[in-house]
């Protein structure tokens, strides 16, 4: 199983798209905590989410949304989960599946605001200081930690054909060490 960190616009969801086309399934723990909000009636905006976020971690303990997503991972050697936040997050999957391998993905401030104002997502801040408090919320969760842990980092800092690119290599490099966890080997 790959699972995926970085800050928020950093490229993770471009690698997702990537690993999709090379045969991946993907499960997201962000479309986890909206599933779940939606049912509690909870605004799609980036504070009331995060908020949510916070309080269910804060009840059910820090890994909730790990084991919330695990719950709609059928085939982990093919799956690439997209959200890692925490230790707790981290630790769940490890204890809970085999071949594990962290990528985080990282870009610059400047780079990253300006994807997140290019996306136009509701649950993005709209400008560097909604971006500032949404980094500060999940730099509290534990996200700098897992990203230092992580078993490959790529960098996101130039166009995005040559960053799909270099996710096309990352991904074969993987493949090509760690047989058991290729696509095209699955029979799916």
């Amino acid at each position: 199983m790959l699972i995926i960190t970085g800050m928020p616009g950093s490229g993770k969801d471009e690698f997702v798209k990537v690993a999709r086309e090379m045969g991946f399934i993907d499960a997201h723990m962000g479309n986890t905590v909206k599933q779940n909000a939606l049912k509690h009636n909870i605004n799609m905006d980036d504070k009331s989410i995060g908020t949510y976020a916070t309080e269910e971690r804060k009840k059910y303990g820090m890994d909730i949304w790990a084991k919330r997503t695990a719950e709609s991972i059928s085939n982990p050697d093919i799956t690439v989960v997209d959200g890692l936040r925490n230790e707790e997050e981290l630790d769940y999957f490890r204890n809970n599946f085999q071949n594990i391998f962290v990528i985080a993905v990282f870009a610059n401030e400047s780079d990253r605001l300006q994807r997140i104002l290019n996306r136009e997502r509701e649950d993005d801040g709209h400008d560097y200081s909604g971006m500032h408090q949404r980094d500060t919320r999940e730099l509290s969760w534990g996200i700098g930690k897992v990203i230092s842990l992580a078993d490959f980092m790529i960098v996101n800092d130039s166009t995005l054909e040559e960053y799909h690119k270099n996710v096309r290599l990352l991904l074969s490099h993987i493949i090509e060490r760690h047989p058991e966890i290729n696509p095209e080997n699955s029979g799916r």
